[in-house]
């Protein structure tokens, strides 16, 4: 029997959220350093680079349940998000989008009635009756406070990813 206080080693509380919320955030920062620092050698202009950096972040974060995986799926994304912007940076098409810190204090900023369904849903692959679960509320409001997290999450990266041209026709 569980010693009092004890708790299902699969159980999430508000704190676990919080902590992996925060270190999820220690891996984005250390993603844009890292694509920063290939992007600098890459593109030779610190700026160009840093523009880069910030919309591979950008739209790395846009998808958020790519953060539930690590290795070759992680690498993938990144690889194919830098790649396609390092060659517009070198046509001279880069679109000039928000700095960095703006970037990394609306991502850290992300309101707390979002934080736990971004844990659980996008860092866990969690679905939305494990999210009911851990909010302990029914199924239906569980799918609510999902999609308004995903909405918040995309509108909190605008800023951070170049205008997109939709063509008609």
């Amino acid at each position: 029997m569980p010693a009092m206080g004890d708790r299902a080693p699969d159980a999430v509380t508000g704190a676990d959220c919080a902590q992996e919320f925060d270190e999820w955030l220690g891996r984005v920062g250390a993603l844009f350093e890292a694509v920063r620092f290939t992007c600098t050698h890459r593109l030779a202009d610190p700026t160009l680079a840093e523009q880069v950096s910030v919309q591979v972040v950008a739209g790395m974060v846009a998808r958020p349940a790519v953060f539930r995986y690590f290795g070759l799926p992680f690498s993938g994304r990144i690889a194919k998000l830098a790649e396609g912007l390092i060659a517009t940076a070198d046509a001279g098409g880069l679109a000039v989008v928000c700095g960095w810190p703006e970037l990394r204090d609306r991502i850290a900023d992300l309101p707390q009635e979002h934080r736990e369904p971004f844990v659980v849903t996008c860092l866990r692959g969690g679905d939305v009756e494990e999210l009911a679960a851990v909010l302990s509320c029914d199924v239906a409001l569980a799918e609510g406070r999902h999609e308004a997290m995903l909405a918040h999450v995309e509108e909190l990266v605008r800023p951070g990813t170049a205008p997109v041209r939709v063509e008609r026709g």
